[in-house]
């Protein structure tokens, strides 16, 4: 009887041991060539780069009716990002309108050697604050951002007051994806 069980372990044994084999095992095809490291290829594409100096972000919340995310970054690239709510841009909005008509008027300028600056905020709305830097010639726009994730405060570049062209300066970008957010409501 003893005999019997230590035959039928040793089988089981066995059978074990090459089914544990044929499984850890793997069966490739020996090619004659060694294996090479991928090549990579050069294309014809530009390298992108990160976006550097002070920028912005703002979209909707898919999930979220009337909400909306805003990133601002500064020119250290340091980011803020917040969520805010439609009334809350619609109060960031007319704060940048404004700050962007007393900017392109000489009300309170200053010289270039003491430039005045002007704060535009709203005593309800403690998120957004819009500072004038106001010289003989020129109306410099910061902006402020205060939210659950921190406070930044950008340089939203300068106009030339009473110039037609007044270039691509951060703050009329702002002001227009702005516009187009308020529109949209």
């Amino acid at each position: 009887m003893q005999s019997k069980l230590i035959r039928i372990l040793a089988l089981t044994i066995t059978v074990l041991v090459s089914f544990d084999d044929s499984f850890s095992q793997q069966k490739t095809k020996p090619s004659g060539k060694p294996a090479k490291p991928p090549e990579i290829h050069a294309t014809s594409k530009p390298r992108l780069t990160p976006p550097t100096g002070p920028n912005f972000y703002l979209e909707a919340i898919a999930d979220a009716p009337n909400q909306y995310s805003l990133l601002l970054t500064d020119a250290n690239n340091r980011s803020v990002a917040g969520t805010f709510l439609i009334s809350q841009l619609t109060i960031f909005h007319a704060l940048l309108v404004a700050a962007k008509e007393f900017g392109e008027t000489n009300e309170t300028a200053g010289t270039t050697a003491k430039p005045v600056t002007t704060r535009f905020k709203d005593k309800n709305e403690p998120s957004f604050v819009v500072d004038v830097e106001k010289t003989a010639t020129h109306s410099r726009f910061y902006i402020s951002m205060t939210c659950l994730a921190g406070k930044i405060t950008i340089d939203a570049g300068a106009i030339k007051r009473g110039s037609k062209d007044q270039g691509k300066p951060l703050f009329l970008s702002i002001l227009s994806r702005i516009n187009t957010v308020a529109e949209s409501q």
